[in-house]
């Protein structure tokens, strides 16, 4: 995930380039102030922004943080040392998804990035985004992107065998290979078309396509036995045509 971190304060700056690389997500890009901020967004793809509401030059961080909103579809947080309730309730104006307040710690950054991730994906699903924003997102229906290494793979939904859950980790089954990125069954569940994948357990989702048999606790996808609930299985039969 990469992560843009905009403060005009360089130790700080490379203090939250230094945890937030720590943690795993990719944080190289550092803005001081608005307009190199907003020459960064785009011309690059950020997955969050960590905003300081102070910024060098006229216009703030609650100004970006507007900017990002008018613009990209990505969740932020506000870096601050304000205790001036008119600032703070001037920064809620802009909705972020979290607050960081310095001096910061280690764990209170990993908490804000956690929270902010987290209220931008509940604030998605409550229909946050207008129906005017959502015509205007292209999305690639029919394939996924999976990060390998320093690029992303494409893989045709119409690929996928079935999906396993291992933890946070999940194990995707291709006709070619198998893939292994970290997201959970329930979110990936979201992403993909109801009409051709299925939960059959706690732990796999299936392409109906890819099922060779079922019985009364697997499903077959050619030599490979998948778990099914009683639940699950009389669902899946309502949903395929069967003969006796």
């Amino acid at each position: 995930m990469n992560i843009l971190i905009v403060e005009d304060d360089f130790i700080i700056a490379k203090h939250l380039q230094f945890l937030l690389n720590g943690f795993g997500y990719e944080a190289n890009d550092i803005a001081t102030d608005y307009t190199t901020a907003t020459e960064l967004l785009d011309s690059k793809v950020f997955h969050l922004a960590l905003l300081d509401i102070n910024l060098n030059g006229y216009q703030t961080g609650i100004d970006l943080a507007h900017y990002i909103r008018e613009n990209f579809k990505i969740p932020f947080l506000f870096l601050s040392a304000h205790d001036d309730i008119a600032v703070v309730n001037a920064a809620l104006q802009a909705a972020p998804h979290a607050f960081l307040q310095k001096p910061f710690q280690k764990i209170t950054v990993y908490t804000a990035v956690k929270l902010a991730l987290k209220n931008y994906r509940l604030a998605a699903l409550a229909g946050e985004t207008t129906a005017e924003e959502k015509e205007d997102t292209t999305v690639i229906t029919d394939a996924l992107f999976i990060k390998e290494k320093h690029m992303f793979t494409k893989i045709m939904l119409t690929d996928i065998l079935y999906i396993r859950s291992d933890d946070n980790y999940l194990e995707l089954h291709t006709t070619k290979k198998k893939y292994t990125i970290r997201e959970t069954l329930k979110n990936m569940l979201q992403q993909l078309p109801t009409n051709y994948f299925f939960r059959v357990h706690k732990s796999f989702i299936v392409n109906l396509n890819a099922i060779t048999a079922i019985d009364y606790v697997h499903v077959m996808i050619n030599d490979i036995e998948i778990p099914i609930t009683n639940d699950n299985r009389t669902e899946l039969l309502s949903r395929i045509k069967t003969f006796s």
